[in-house]
């Protein structure tokens, strides 16, 4: 093992030595169109795991004209490298990267790079905690991105000051650090932009609690923008009752007492911390949740229902379970059903909105939150009614936009209902270079 990691790091170090004047040659990497500052900004993330199965010239592009398109799935291990995962999944990264960029540019939408996950967040908090770490960090982080042509980066962290997957490296300064290297991003990278995201917890401080103004005061100023993750905010479909997937509000519903924060409390979360409704982004995701339920549908209890601790085999995209995580654990089930899927799958009629004769639909009024359930089973989504009525709260907020994780998985009536409030609309390769590395 060890000449492998030698020849593999003697190979970095040239590699950085090689690429220092293209990195510095600002006609190499055009600089990126004047930021959006219409608050009409629609973010789109592009699976690199799944490019076999979303093929570029497949993706709507026409919603995402003038905004972004993610190319998400990469994240640091050690000494400063990164990884899509396996030797298979970086060949195809490397295959898909110049491709994407290039039919981004061409449909007149901003390729940016995306770094980390919920298991590829475990790194952060030790290559940002202190200023020499960081600004290796940050240069490896900018060249990865330059060297594929990208015009920014968005950095999922999940969480600063926050165990995560269950073995991230954390830190109470972990929020403040995050802020110190958006800073250092934006000295070496300037005309880079710069997205974080955040789930509905809001940035977590050094008390545990909500971060300070003070102490996000760093990724408000150099952030472009945040996107606000605010979905799988019960609990995932792991606990043992059922509940919203994207909650509008969380705080007054009295069927569902234990539900936390909903999109209008994350809202407040953020605007306390300091971050302008003009730097958010409200995403939604393309898949829904499945829950199994012990005992029949209770019909007075409505969107609240029992449910076993363990979640079942969802579609086609729910296929990493027996894998390992990056904690060294066996995943399960996810219950993970694209919206496409419970289309094709004849759940919905192909409005999206109308119940067919498969299962019965529910609609949860505090919460604005559709599911869909027989006696065994709850499925708990975004549909274009819930998608319009949050992204026009967005929208009043005076948010600057909305993104669509998981793009593959949006059917075009979705996507409609998603962007229509935005714009106006009417409507509901070769090898592997070796910075990138197999997941070990």
């Amino acid at each position: 093992m060890l000449p492998y990691f030698s020849t593999i790091l003697t190979t970095i170090s040239l590699l950085s030595s090689a690429k220092s004047d293209a990195f510095g040659d600002k006609t190499l990497y055009p600089s990126p169109p004047p930021m959006n500052i219409q608050g009409n900004v629609i973010i789109g993330y592009y699976q690199a795991s799944r490019g076999l199965y979303q093929q570029l010239e497949s993706v709507p592009w026409k919603y995402y004209n003038n905004g972004y398109m993610v190319f998400q799935g990469v994240w640091p291990i050690e000494q400063f490298r990164f990884t899509f995962g396996s030797e298979d999944e970086n060949t195809l990264a490397v295959q898909n990267m110049e491709p994407f960029v290039q039919a981004a540019t061409r449909n007149q939408v901003t390729p940016l790079l995306g770094i980390g996950g919920e298991q590829g967040s475990k790194l952060f908090s030790y290559y940002m905690g202190s200023g020499g770490s960081r600004t290796t960090f940050v240069r490896a982080v900018v060249d990865l991105a330059k060297l594929y042509n990208f015009q920014g980066v968005v950095v999922t962290w999940l969480s600063p000051n926050d165990r995560g997957a269950g073995c991230n490296n954390r830190s109470p300064e972990d929020v403040v650090n995050f802020g110190y290297f958006a800073q250092e991003f934006k000295k070496i990278w300037k005309e880079g932009r710069l997205i974080v995201r955040v789930n509905f917890n809001g940035f977590i401080g050094a008390l545990g609690t909500y971060a300070t103004p003070q102490e996000t005061s760093l990724l408000a100023q150099n952030a472009d923008y945040v996107d606000l993750m605010a979905y799988d905010g019960y609990t995932g479909n792991k606990g043992d009752k059922t509940g919203p997937f994207s909650a509008l509000t969380g705080g007054d519903c009295p069927k569902i007492p234990y539900l936390s924060n909903g999109i209008k409390e994350l809202l407040q979360v953020m605007n306390y911390q300091g971050f302008s409704p003009q730097k958010l982004i409200l995403g939604f995701t393309g898949y829904g949740r499945l829950f199994y339920l012990p005992q029949q549908f209770d019909m007075k209890t409505d969107i609240s229902q029992v449910a076993y601790g363990a979640a079942p085999q969802g579609g086609w995209a729910d296929n990493l379970n027996g894998t390992v995580d990056s904690c060294n654990r066996v995943r399960g089930y996810e219950g993970i059903y694209l919206l496409t899927e419970i289309l094709n799958n004849g759940w919905l009629a192909r409005d999206g909105v109308t119940s067919t004769q498969v299962l019965t639909r529910g609609w949860d009024e505090c919460s604005k939150q559709p599911y869909l359930y027989d006696n065994k089973h709850l499925l708990v989504y975004d549909d274009p009614g819930s998608l319009s009525i949050k992204s026009n709260h967005a929208k009043q907020s005076g948010l600057a936009g909305v993104s669509l994780y998981y793009s593959m998985g949006f059917p075009d009536v979705f996507l409609q209902a998603a962007t229509s409030p935005w714009s106006g609309s009417s409507g509901f390769g070769g090898s592997i270079p070796l910075n990138l590395h197999p997941q070990s």
